[in-house]
Formats: C-alpha cells, sequence, structure tokens
C-alpha cells in the first residue's frame, strides 16, 4: 500500500489546501542567507547550508536572546526538521538554501500546502530508488512505515 494524501494529514498534520509551494529565483544568496540566519557564509557552496553549520552555529538559544535571534533559531529549527524529517536524503547532511524562504514570515509558514509537495518527493524518491538501484532511502520514512 502507498501512502496517499490523506495518510498525509492523518500522520504529519500537514494541510492540504492553502498556497503552492514554489521556489522564487534568488539573486545574492550572501544576502539572503545573512538576513534570514544572521550569518555571513565565506566559502563554499552556497545554494547548500551544512547540518554541521548550523548546529555550530545555532546549537542552543541564548538566556538573553532578542526577539530577532528568536525568530532566527525558529528559522534555523524548522529549516534542519525538514531536511531530516521530510525532505530526508540520506546521501548528504545538507540542506537546500531555497527551503529557507518559506520560513522568512514565521507566522505565514503554515499556509504553504506542504502535504502534496511531501508525498511528490517521496514518490519521485522511490521511483529513483528502483530507477537508479540506490543503497539508501530519501522521503519520509515515518510515511512508509
Amino acid at each position: 500500500m502507498t501512502p496517499t494524501l490523506f495518510d498525509v494529514y492523518e500522520i504529519l498534520g500537514l494541510a492540504m489546501d492553502g498556497e503552492p509551494v514554489t521556489c522564487r529565483a534568488i539573486s545574492d544568496l550572501h544576502e539572503f542567507i545573512e538576513n534570514n540566519l544572521g550569518i555571513f557564509p565565506t566559502e563554499g557552496n552556497l545554494t547548500i547550508i551544512k547540518h554541521s553549520r548550523l548546529k555550530a552555529n545555532f546549537r542552543e538559544l541564548p538566556l538573553d536572546a532578542t526577539p530577532v535571534e528568536v525568530v532566527i533559531y525558529t528559522r534555523v529549527y524548522l529549516l534542519f526538521l525538514i531536511s531530516i524529517t521530510i525532505f530526508v536524503d540520506a546521501s548528504v547532511a545538507t540542506v537546500p538554501t531555497r527551503y529557507l524562504q518559506f520560513f522568512e514570515d514565521i507566522e505565514q509558514a503554515s499556509r504553504f500546502v506542504g502535504g502534496i509537495v511531501i508525498l511528490a518527493y517521496l514518490y519521485r524518491s522511490l521511483r529513483k530508488a528502483f530507477t537508479f538501484k540506490r543503497r539508501y532511502f530519501s522521503g519520509s520514512a515515518t510515511l512508509m512505515q
């Protein structure tokens, strides 16, 4: 039996109606990352963010955190969370920078229709696993259980 949209709603509690999830082009990744995470990347591929970098910079919220810092740490947590639970790729320990745009406005993050995207990502990952004979699984293991 394959997971359905109803399963995504029931198991993960994600909405099935709302705004579509689309990525816009990001013209300046340095500025985008600095504005959303408060860190200025100096090296490497800016289209991805390593989990180790997120952990090193945002492991624990300071006790005297400002409201802006709370929002930044929340963004990082959500970014990390979706990369290890929903858009899982066992071959890499990174998250695409473009996912950060869905958490620019934390209060509006729930308006997106995430359930359809998660299911499409899972089906695409399963197709790749069977077509290319991969040794690892990508996608939400929670839905596959």
